[in-house]
């Protein structure tokens, strides 16, 4: 009896070795068959669900586990996403070459994804929009809900956190989609928005810098995010900083975000030879208008795009309400205009400008 139990094994080890590959694979289908419907007994991962993963789905549990290995939740690779991108191929790329892969990915795709089934598509663990990215990313939901100015791309049907970055990684800072945060944003600012703000139009962003090609120094650099936060803000227009909303406000240098780029003696100095181009001899017109009259920058300066190659200022403006021309002109050694606020001046710097 004991011989008849050593020969059978032997047997059937040499009847392996001259069975063909097609018998071999039925025998090995068959064997996997038997261990998946032993899985499903314990197991249920379809009840209820209507999304489910591949292997689940066919009943092939072995694919990704392996009840001869001591890992955890016996997985046939334990290590971060490499049993995952050895099916799905595209994600290779991202999790092995991308500069900017999500440190979410290169723990463990199940921080996202359920590896067996979801009332979600790609089975999320939260709406992909906005909710899977604030279940880790708390400090972007308290600062999304308690922004004044809201980014209306962030509730939009086709909006959502993945409209500007690649869940998974890409090779831009902060996993964009786009090589420019200007090129970004005119993905969506290329047609008249509505303005959470205050209900009036945003205008076509991608046809006004088209049509002026002057460009503000951020605009030049393909930077939006350097003025405005993507994510909303209490302050006007989502800026990083504050900035007046209004056309007339009593001059405070902590009340202008500009001054991060330009220097606020261009305002403070009541007389200067360098600080600014724009002034009367030595005497600063940028201190009469905005530290003494009150009045805005952005009244006067455009923030994007003008035609001339004149510091940024507006064909027209609205000031107080009343939209009009400010008909400035550029001159060899100064310049003049001639709005409905005064009659027409005129300044001479007399001196040479600042280069």
């Amino acid at each position: 009896m004991k011989h008849s139990i050593l020969i059978i094994p032997i047997i059937i080890f040499l009847n392996w070795n001259y069975l063909g590959a097609k018998e071999k694979q039925a025998i090995h289908k068959h064997t996997k068959k038997e261990a998946n419907q032993k899985c499903s007994t314990c197991h249920d991962m379809r009840k209820g669900r209507k999304h489910f993963h591949m292997p689940v789905k066919i009943g092939s549990c072995s694919t990704c586990h392996n009840t001869n290995v001591t890992s955890k939740n016996l997985l046939r690779i334990k290590n971060g996403p490499e049993l995952c991108i050895l099916c799905h191929s595209s994600k290779r790329v991202t999790v092995k070459q991308d500069k900017y892969a999500h440190p979410a990915i290169l723990r463990n795709c199940t921080g996202c994804h359920d590896p067996h089934s979801g009332d979600r598509r790609y089975r999320l663990k939260h709406d992909k929009k906005r909710d899977l990215c604030l279940s880790c990313h708390t400090e972007k939901k308290e600062w999304i809900k308690k922004a004044k100015n809201k980014h209306g791309a962030i509730d939009l049907p086709t909006g959502g956190c993945i409209a500007c970055h690649d869940p998974h990684g890409t090779n831009r800072p902060k996993m964009l989609k786009a090589k420019t945060t200007k090129e970004l944003c005119l993905s969506c600012h290329n047609k008249e928005l509505k303005r959470d703000e205050d209900g009036k139009m945003l205008l076509n962003m991608q046809k006004h810098l088209a049509d002026n090609t002057k460009w503000h120094g951020p605009i030049v650099a393909g930077n939006c995010v350097g003025c405005h936060n993507p994510h909303g803000s209490s302050n006007h227009r989502m800026l990083k900083g504050p900035y007046p909303s209004k056309s007339i406000a009593k001059f405070k240098p902590e009340n202008y975000f500009c001054f991060i780029c330009h220097k606020p003696e261009k305002i403070t100095q009541d007389y200067t030879r360098t600080d600014t181009n724009f002034r009367k001899g030595e005497k600063n017109l940028h201190a009469i208008h905005v530290k003494y009259s009150s009045i805005v920058c952005g009244t006067c300066h455009e923030f994007h795009a003008v035609k001339d190659p004149i510091p940024l200022i507006k064909n027209r403006t609205s000031f107080a309400g009343t939209k009009f021309p400010l008909h400035y002109e550029k001159k060899p050694d100064g310049g003049s205009c001639n709005p409905i606020c005064h009659n027409k001046r005129e300044y001479k710097r007399g001196i040479e400008a600042k280069k």
